[in-house]
């Protein structure tokens, strides 16, 4: 059974190993999020993700983005998928919505577009893109929301 919501994409690999290091700069974006530390669990699980049956987020390699795709969900930083994970699934925990769900992806993605603190203008842009990617991969359409032109566009 899937008990993980993910922001999934092609980023780094899962089941790459985070480092010390790594993981102490990830703890400093936690930090810069303002997000509960204790929710967070390193080199566990398949994947990154929020688990619905432990109510942690675990965190593994694929963290991390990939700079060779031109997608939104595997541009986007750590920070950025730590706040999708935290603000768009943990605090709205449990979900209504199955595991997977296109409308439960999208709000995650964009809630944290709006109301993470300390993220780059870039990265409230990729999560806004890709909360409106996540519909659109369900085949619905939705024009932007005021909101998500000023978070995309700037205006």
């Amino acid at each position: 059974m899937i008990n993980e919501r993910e922001a999934s994409g092609r980023r780094q690999a899962s089941h790459n190993i985070l480092t010390k290091d790594e993981i102490e700069t990830l703890i400093i974006d936690i930090k810069a999020i303002g997000a509960d530390e204790s929710v967070f669990r390193f080199n566990e699980g398949d994947r990154t993700g929020f688990s619905d049956r432990d109510c942690v987020i675990n965190v593994r390699g694929d963290v991390f983005p990939h700079f060779e795709s031109t997608h939104p969900r595997d541009l986007m930083s750590e920070r950025a998928v730590l706040a999708h994970e935290y603000y768009g699934h943990y605090k709205f925990a449990p979900s209504k919505f199955r595991v997977g769900d296109w409308r439960d992806e999208m709000r995650a993605s964009y809630i944290a577009a709006i109301k993470t603190p300390n993220l780059s203008d870039q990265d409230r842009s990729y999560l806004m893109l890709d909360a409106y990617e996540r519909a659109k991969e369900a085949g619905i359409y939705f024009d932007y929301s005021k909101k998500a032109r000023l978070l995309i566009y700037g205006h």
